[in-house]
């Protein structure tokens, strides 16, 4: 039973400390910083990002998504800021691994995000993906920071 006790708090505290390391910020060339990452399932859905404490006190002049893997038809993205203001950003559609949107420019430099509510489709299906055709859209959404906070 000890030898189980111990195993399993070990495992626990591995977890949680790579989990921290995955929420810890990751700044890319000009101010661009990693928010959040999503995985979609092959069928329409609509996430909310909830920005957490350290996201939450910086603020932000533009977001990008990025898709890493898969295939995913971005539908809509919608901003809520702290003030309880909210902001939706045109998308530009399909995205595929390894490319990008543009930034797409926020309303105001002076307010903090709550939340990002995502609307997509992920392309692909359960049967593909199982051989290995297809994957889940993986999707990172970067926000920059304004220049002069830089």
């Amino acid at each position: 039973m000890v030898a189980f006790l111990r195993t399993f708090l070990l495992s626990t505290l591995v977890i949680l400390t790579l989990n921290g390391c995955n929420s810890t910020p990751k700044v890319e060339k000009d101010g661009w910083v990693k928010t959040a990452t999503k995985t979609a399932n092959f069928k329409s859905e609509e996430d909310v990002v909830d920005i957490n404490n350290y996201f939450s006190k910086q603020k932000y002049d533009a977001l990008k998504l990025t898709c890493t893997q898969g295939t995913v038809n971005i539908k809509d993205i919608n901003v809520s800021y702290a003030d309880g203001k909210t902001q939706n950003l045109q998308t530009l559609g399909v995205l595929t691994a390894d490319s990008s949107t543009r930034p797409l420019v926020l309303n105001t430099k002076e307010q903090t995000i709550n939340k990002i509510t995502l609307s997509y489709k992920s392309l692909g299906n359960l049967a593909l993906n199982a051989a290995g055709v297809t994957k889940k859209a993986k999707i990172e959404i970067w926000a920059r920071k304004p220049k002069e906070t830089n």
